[in-house]
């Protein structure tokens, strides 16, 4: 009976007590169910890429269903009718512009998971196309300034470029037109980078889906420039003796490579005590035919005669078959 007079006591100096007490029970519930929830978290889709005129992704779980959102520039995320609340992978974009946003949610008993956006991997026209370039201690983004947009917004299109050790979340690097640098990796380490663009300091189309590469050793870098550096300098070598062979023996080179020819004796003998020119020989096998020399003048009861050049052009003629004959 006393401790009941003391308890009543004590409510009526202290009034808070029994809120106190309904305050620390919520508490301790919260801090007991929560990891629990936490724990039962639905999972994100995963591999979420812009192919062509479609939208696919993937999941590991099978009793969850997905939401597809889309968003235009400068405006607020909202869902895609014909891809709400859906149980396939996979989403038909045919109908909608180029350069928009995506990003997929799963749910499942009521509880969303993480939107995942979706990257381009296929060289979408409002993608920036890009490759990784890997060094000791760095990695090199070279951006290609060709892509559909350029003419329509020229140096105001920018890129910005997002990067992560494999396992750590993404961080952005710089908002650039041109192709950078990325100093001070670990050496060994996997580095991946998205880039995506920018217009008006706000983000434009979907992202490039990340590209990866590792870091390599300063030993293994340095034996590739030694091989590029010796068959740089053997093409240069090659190329100058090539050049100087062409240009200053080629001639000389002919020469030496032609077989060595004599001249018969009976020609040399006939050119003897004469300044001629050293002529080929005619073939012995060719053989030469007679040559008759007709003239149309002819007086009447007289045979026809002959001019005195054209007499001596015969004999002159007639001895050098006689001659040719003779030594045939």
């Amino acid at each position: 009976m006393e401790i009941l007079v003391n308890m009543d006591h004590s409510r009526r100096l202290c009034p808070l007590t029994d809120h106190f007490h309904l305050k620390f029970v919520v508490l301790v519930l919260f801090y007991l169910v929560w990891p629990a929830a936490d724990a039962v978290k639905t999972p994100p889709p995963n591999n979420v890429v812009i192919s062509q005129s479609k939208l696919n992704w993937n999941s590991t779980e099978s009793d969850v269903t997905f939401t597809v959102e889309s968003r235009k520039f400068e405006s607020d995320w909202m869902p895609i009718e014909t891809c709400k609340d859906t149980r396939f992978t996979s989403c038909d974009l045919s109908l909608d512009d180029s350069c928009i946003q995506y990003r997929v949610t799963a749910w499942r008993n009521r509880t969303k998971s993480e939107p995942v956006e979706a990257c381009s991997r296929d060289g979408h026209p409002c993608a920036p196309n890009f490759t990784l370039t890997a060094a000791p201690e760095s990695l090199t983004v070279i951006l290609k300034r060709s892509h559909s947009l350029h003419k329509e917004t020229a140096d105001t299109l920018k890129h910005s470029i997002r990067f992560w050790k494999k396992g750590e979340q993404p961080k952005e690097h710089s908002v650039t037109l041109s192709s950078q640098p990325i100093n001070g990796l670990e050496v060994g380490e996997t580095y991946c980078v998205t880039v995506q663009f920018v217009f008006r300091y706000k983000e434009y189309g979907p992202a490039s889906c990340m590209q990866c590469e590792t870091i390599p050793s300063s030993s293994g870098s340095k034996q590739t420039q030694i091989i590029v550096i010796c068959i740089v300098l053997s093409g240069i070598v090659l190329l100058v003796v090539y050049a100087y062979v062409h240009l200053f023996k080629f001639k000389k080179i002919k020469e030496i490579l032609q077989p060595p020819y004599t001249m018969p004796p009976m020609l040399i003998e006939q050119l003897a005590g004469h300044n001629y020119l050293p002529v080929a020989m005619i073939p012995t096998e060719e053989h030469l035919n007679d040559v008759s020399v007709f003239s149309p003048f002819e007086t009447r009861g007289v045979g026809p005669s002959l001019p005195a050049e054209t007499k001596n052009c015969t004999e002159l003629i007639c001895k050098s078959s006689s001659f040719m004959e003779e030594h045939s």
